[in-house]
């Protein structure tokens, strides 16, 4: 006779549960394809920050506004899965005030040339291919809104206080969204521009960029997914439902047989 009890069969089962409605799932994490800042006042409106270490978001003491462009290249997920959640990572070094900083889904494509401003927060001259204020693509292409042309509505909002810490933008429907439209249609992936307090002065933000020396302090992006082709309809049972049956079974398996 088997001396498990109804509870460790439960536990057993519990973990079997979990494991079945995770199965399938897959998660991946990348680092950007390209990214860099876009400058504005001042005349800075030409400069860039495509080669730098760092992406620069809010204003200086000097008044100059900036916000950062980030794409991550999603075709290493097959087209046809189902985007689950999504998370944005960014490393902040310098700091200000603490202040939300918005995640917008930009919707016309950009590019990163050779500037670097390396640590002044001022950019640099715009190389060709860089963004700017004004370009998408130094020196012939423009946004047609100057600052970039991106979605009104933020996919996602954080609150980004001290230095020193990674900052999440965490799981929204519109960020899943985001990335689902990519995975559907490659060519609409733009990536997304952060845009921070722009009202006051000497409230700037200092992230990492996927140029940064510390390779571990480098935007991230960490997608969990459906691959395509699971049966339609075979949706595994939530790991608590299956822990119940299996305690019930348990519980009924482990009564004394009735006597003759």
């Amino acid at each position: 006779m088997s001396t498990r009890s109804p509870w460790s069969l439960g536990l057993v089962a519990c973990w079997l549960g979990l494991t079945a409605s995770l199965s399938g799932a897959a998660e991946l994490s990348l680092v950007p394809d390209r990214d860099t800042s876009l400058f504005s006042g001042g005349g800075y409106e030409t400069r860039s920050d495509g080669a730098g270490e760092y992406l620069w978001v809010s204003v200086t003491a000097g008044g100059i506004n900036r916000r950062a462009l980030v794409s991550f290249d999603t075709t290493s997920i097959p087209i046809g899965s189902t985007v689950r959640e999504v998370t944005l990572s960014l490393y902040e070094s310098r700091a200000r005030n603490e202040h939300a900083v918005r995640v917008h889904r930009v919707r016309r494509a950009w590019g990163e040339g050779t500037s670097n401003g390396g640590g002044s927060g001022e950019g640099a001259p715009a190389t060709p291919g860089d963004a700017t204020w004004l370009h998408t693509s130094f020196p012939d292409g423009l946004w047609a809104q100057a600052g970039g042309d991106f979605e009104a509505i933020a996919s996602a909002v954080t609150s980004v206080g001290l230095p020193g810490v990674f900052y999440r933008w965490e799981s929204t429907p519109a960020l899943v969204s985001d990335v689902q439209a990519w995975v559907n249609d490659p060519a609409a992936n733009h990536g997304w521009i952060l845009i921070g307090d722009e009202q006051g002065l000497q409230n700037a933000k200092r992230f990492e960029s996927r140029n940064n020396a510390t390779a571990t302090n480098r935007p991230r992006l960490v997608v969990v997914y459906d691959p395509p082709g699971e049966p339609v309809g075979d949706v595994p049972l939530p790991a608590w439902a299956l822990a119940a049956i299996a305690l019930l079974l348990a519980a009924r398996l482990a009564r004394p047989s009735p006597g003759p």
